[in-house]
């Protein structure tokens, strides 16, 4: 399949604020598979890529809230990548068979934007369960840390753990700086590898919050996410009944999961965090 990708620009016009007023769909020809740009994609400043999950859109309920985040805490240029055609397939004889193809569109949006003038440096990925492990695949072939951050929620696992070549890549590559985010253990990975990994709640395992499709415990990932920006999601000493070899020691409790996480400090290795069962989901220790 061909590396670079050709794209058709069609403006559209949506009613309402939020996002963007006017924004820009790009297609990758050959797939279809769209990118949706705000209406900040025109300077040479930072960007930042959001990419979903299985059986979502960039029509899904949390993308919009992160859209309205990332636009106000961080501002420049919002893509939004949507695989849906794909995404609502069958999981296993469906979509994880176009994860290549999918990656490599991925990866075509990322150079073409470093060709139009965006500072890679300057680049975030967020990618929630198959779009998380998208998100790293991409990272990793763009170049070798050459993206500056990517946040990886929930990264799916079946498809993935039981592959034993897919197992063996660093997803630290992928960027600069990584933070990945753990809620459940029967849908999202058992590797904890990158710089910074977030064990959330019992241990990464589960939640007191999951309910109904979508917001199990894996799906509460990127709402976690989202409360994290208003909501602090405070690192504690590792709960005895965690296993961890990386657990990270001393810690202060002011070091938090999300968007505001303190990865220029260097520090790597496990993190955990308290969750409750109701909105904003967070647990701030001495506190309650």
């Amino acid at each position: 399949m061909r590396r670079g990708i050709v794209v058709t620009v069609l403006v559209l016009l949506t009613s309402g604020g939020g996002f963007c007023d006017a924004k820009r769909q790009i297609r990758a020809a050959s797939e279809d598979i769209f990118f949706e740009e705000n209406d900040a994609c025109e300077s040479t400043e930072k960007f930042a890529m959001i990419v979903h999950g299985w059986r979502e859109s960039c029509r899904t309920e949390w993308i919009a809230d992160i859209q309205s985040n990332l636009t106000l805490h961080r501002g420049g240029c919002l893509v939004c990548m949507d695989y849906s055609k794909y995404s609502m397939e069958d999981y296993f004889a469906g979509l994880l068979p176009k994860f290549n193809l999918i990656a490599e569109a991925l990866v075509g949006k990322l150079k073409e934007l470093e060709a139009r003038g965006f500072d890679a440096a300057n680049g975030h990925l967020f990618g929630f369960s198959f779009g998380a492990q998208l998100s790293i695949e991409a990272g990793r072939r763009f170049g070798f840390r050459k993206l500056g951050r990517l946040d990886a929620c929930e990264p799916a696992g079946p498809g993935f753990d039981s592959d034993r070549v897919f197992a063996m890549l660093d997803p630290k590559f992928a960027a600069k700086k990584v933070q990945c985010i753990h809620t459940s253990s029967d849908k999202g990975t058992f590797r904890r590898e990158c710089h910074q990994d977030w064990n959330m709640g019992n241990c990464g395992t589960n939640q007191l919050a999951a309910g109904p499709y979508p917001k199990g415990s894996h799906g509460l990932c990127p709402y976690f996410y989202n409360s994290a920006f208003a909501n602090e999601f405070r690192a504690i000493p590792k709960p005895n009944e965690c296993l961890s070899f990386r657990a990270v020691w001393p810690i202060s409790d002011r070091v938090r999961m999300g968007y505001f996480a303190d990865l220029d400090s260097g520090i790597t290795g496990d993190f955990f965090s308290r969750t409750i069962k109701t909105y904003p989901y967070n647990e701030i220790p001495n506190e309650v």
